[in-house]
């Protein structure tokens, strides 16, 4: 398994600052690393031996990137495994049990406000920072204008409930292992999730608690894609790129 980072556009051997202490700890621990320049279309290997399977780390990428990705590298998540991870409409109906009660919307259909009830909006990858969290029907038959959203452009409407403040902590999935930051294990109630999810190679699993003290998961992530949060650099690498280096099989 080759390990592949983004690099500086035109500097095929440098790789973005962002993703250099990973990409720097993976060398040092004698994995194979590479890599890419998708401006380019150019991928760079520190030895000849090009990867018979290759697993990307790196900024989020869309359909086009990602395809082109796919042409580039012999790659272990494959476009369809990674949008049904990246993507909400890709995983939601299949843990719907396990998280915030959500619908997804290409129009503002009417939706119960009653009591104070609200909404937490986004896309079907990332929010809108603060203007994601809607109380009326008004704001949300405006959403789509305000974001300078095309018309029909698919939005994750989700129950808004309050979490426990600082409680959110991010898992990594390894086919089917769930792993937590300083030795954290996913709560019982949520392994089912992880059956559910099967068979993804490589996925984040953010799980946090509700003010009633309910674990609840809040969205599942591409793993490739998928920041650190609390994590380290060293102990993702020992527990999460070693698991996956030792999971290299052609799927």
């Amino acid at each position: 398994m080759h390990f592949i980072y983004p690099c500086l556009p035109y500097q095929p051997r440098t790789v973005d600052p962002m993703w250099e202490p990973e990409y720097d700890w993976a060398r040092a621990q004698g994995l194979a690393t590479g890599l890419v320049d998708l401006d380019n279309d150019n991928v760079w290997f520190p030895t000849p031996a090009r990867p018979t399977q290759a697993l990307y780390r790196g900024w989020m990428l869309d359909a086009a990137e990602y395809n082109r990705l796919a042409l580039l590298l012999p790659l272990a998540v494959s476009p369809a495994e990674y949008f049904s991870s990246h993507q909400a409409n890709g995983w939601y109906e299949a843990v719907a049990a396990h998280t915030f009660p959500s619908r997804f919307l290409t129009s503002p259909v009417p939706l119960d406000f009653a009591a104070g009830r609200r909404y937490f909006v986004k896309g079907l990858v990332k929010s809108f920072g603060s203007n994601s969290v809607l109380s009326d029907q008004n704001q949300l038959a405006t959403f789509w204008q305000r974001q300078e959203l095309a018309t029909g452009t698919p939005l994750f409407v989700r129950d808004f409930i309050d979490l426990k403040p600082a409680s959110e902590r991010r898992f990594f999935v390894v086919r089917g292992q769930a792993v937590g930051a300083h030795g954290a294990t996913l709560p019982a109630s949520l392994q089912e999730a992880i059956a559910l999810l099967q068979p993804r190679l490589f996925y984040s699993f953010d799980v946090a608690q509700t003010l009633a003290g309910k674990l609840v998961l809040v969205e599942v992530g591409d793993g490739q894609v998928s920041d650190l949060k609390e994590w380290t650099v060293a102990e993702f690498g020992t527990r999460v790129l070693n698991a996956l280096a030792e999971a290299n099989v052609i799927r």
